[in-house]
């Protein structure tokens, strides 16, 4: 344990370059910070929020030149009217090289999405290697993706986007959609989208080529794990995993790209995404990402490779 006294904790992210203090998400709205080894914990900010099901604070990333700009980006629920609204939103700090005694002010909203139901929010935001903000978002919620956003890139829901915080911002929008993304110049899809057909990515992380490492909620029957790749389908709802879902048979697989694992129900019924672990501490789990899921507890060490994959402990 290195920390503790948190409710309902949603995430916890360290500044780039720091690997002693942190913060800490709680689903309420509050921003907690926290250092390794300290029962001490500190809150820095609360916001409001709409809590219902899967809705609240959900996601934190740091700038990666935070100690010197202090930027934070948030990804939260709230309420306007009777329309439930995901924002992503920049915050700035006032002491970036004091995290404990640091506030947070003037919010800049980045972007607003409708959800049409109260669960498959996702929720996590963070900057890739490349030093774009990456933002998953599920299909919106019920059960079976009601209106197929999963297989709509003309949608934000479903998918994973890609933006640029840092150049001058685009017309109408608060950042710039990088030229480079696979549907810049293409109608057929949201310019932001990165690659599309997720159900619920409530968490992932990079590996160490810098692609995203996405798990996918499932729905009936199967847990995925996808290495993400640009302009790529990942197949809901046609797909739950390997399997048909949207029919039973026959589905549709051109131009789908499988997952590189899926678990059924013996094992779990809701991933929660890892890391790949570079440590040198445990030395049989180096390079292998690690991962949970939240129904079971069980903990895995996953073996990925480009072509193949292989689960290699249940902890």
């Amino acid at each position: 344990e290195v920390s503790s006294g948190y409710v309902q904790p949603t995430d916890m992210q360290f500044p780039p370059g720091e690997s002693e203090e942190f913060f800490v998400l709680e689903k309420q709205g509050r921003i907690l910070w926290g250092k390794v080894g300290k029962k001490e914990i500190k809150e820095i900010l609360k916001i409001k929020v709409k809590t219902e099901s899967e809705e609240g604070l959900l996601g934190l990333a740091f700038h990666p030149e935070f100690r010197k700009n202090g930027k934070i980006y948030l990804n939260y629920v709230w309420q306007e009217g009777k329309k439930d609204i995901s924002r992503i939103a920049e915050w700035t700090a006032t002491s970036p090289k004091d995290l404990k005694n640091t506030k947070l002010e003037s919010e800049r909203i980045l972007m607003e999405v409708e959800q049409p139901y109260e669960n498959h929010n996702a929720g996590q935001i963070l900057f890739g290697q490349d030093k774009m903000l990456y933002i998953s978002w599920g299909d919106g919620g019920w059960m079976n993706d009601p209106a197929r956003n999963g297989q709509n890139p003309k949608t934000f829901l479903g998918s994973m986007l890609r933006i640029d915080v840092d150049s001058p911002p685009d017309s109408g929008k608060a950042y710039k959609v990088p030229e480079d993304n696979p549907f810049y110049a293409d109608k057929c899809c949201k310019p932001e989208t990165y690659a599309f057909g997720f159900r619920n990515p409530w968490r992932f992380s990079f590996d160490l080529k810098g692609r995203p490492i996405v798990a996918d909620v499932g729905q009936d029957l199967w847990e995925e794990i996808d290495i993400v790749e640009k302009g790529k389908n990942y197949g809901w709802n046609s797909r739950e995993g390997f399997h048909c879902f949207e029919p039973k048979e026959n589905c549709k697989t051109e131009n789908l790209s499988d997952p590189i694992y899926e678990y059924g129900r013996e094992d779990g019924q809701s991933i929660t995404g890892g890391y790949i672990y570079t440590g040198k501490d445990i030395s049989a789990l180096t390079g292998k990402y690690i991962f949970a899921d939240f129904m079971s507890g069980r903990i895995w060490a996953l073996s990925v490779s480009d072509n193949a994959s292989e689960r290699v402990n249940s902890v």
